[in-house]
């Protein structure tokens, strides 16, 4: 794929999010397991606007899912390390409270979590929240947008099997892959997200986003 055609694309789709009536920020959260059954290990977001927002976690549950856990460990993300070195689990949810409630105020627009298999993701946020002590009180309310399920708009026929990245069109797939630290692919997944929204145009992505 030429180099220019990928980066006008990205730049369509990155000025059809900065401009949809929500503030979509890209999340992506590492864990040895699923929500209330394992730990969060690690979260990045990247606002479209530039922001960012890291940390890795103090494990805080004795489950986890062994081969979730064995993948944490080999990218960096062991659990002994984290137990003596990461903050508790309320310290980064009230920073990350404090970051996007800032970018709500800032920007003017609801923000909503987003991410490639949002469901995990959110899970896991959201009960970080209530375990921080913000009883509904997400601020990313409840409805998380899912660029996995965005891409069945992109193959024409609805087909689930074709939401892999590796079944992305290659015009929209940025050059190298996700590295499993949570702030890096949280920036990879973004510019996916700005590929879809370049590749489905201004009309279209909008008619869906606003749904959320």
């Amino acid at each position: 794929m030429p180099q220019g055609v990928r980066e006008n694309i990205l730049d369509l789709g990155k000025a059809v999010v900065l401009n949809a009536p929500q503030l979509f920020i890209d999340v992506d959260v590492e864990a040895d397991g699923i929500a209330g059954h394992g730990s969060m290990l690690s979260i990045g977001a990247q606002s479209p606007t530039g922001e960012s927002f890291y940390s890795e976690i103090k494990p805080y549950s004795e489950d986890f899912l062994p081969g979730n856990r064995e993948f944490c460990e080999n990218h960096g993300l062991q659990r002994e390390r984290l137990l003596r070195e990461a903050p508790e689990l309320s310290v980064v949810m009230f920073g990350l409270h404090n970051w996007t409630t800032e970018l709500r105020a800032r920007h003017g627009k609801r923000a909503v979590l987003t991410a490639f298999n949002a469901g995990f993701d959110w899970a896991h946020v959201d009960l970080g929240f209530v375990k921080a002590g913000f009883i509904e009180n997400n601020p990313f309310g409840v409805a998380p947008f899912d660029l996995k399920s965005l891409a069945t708009q992109l193959n024409g026929n609805w087909d689930w099997s074709k939401t892999r990245k590796s079944q992305l069109p290659r015009a929209i797939v940025p050059d190298g892959d996700f590295t499993h630290h949570a702030l890096e692919d949280a920036q990879y997944q973004q510019k996916i997200h700005f590929g879809m929204a370049g590749l489905l145009g201004q009309s279209a992505y909008l008619g869906i986003a606003q749904r959320v």
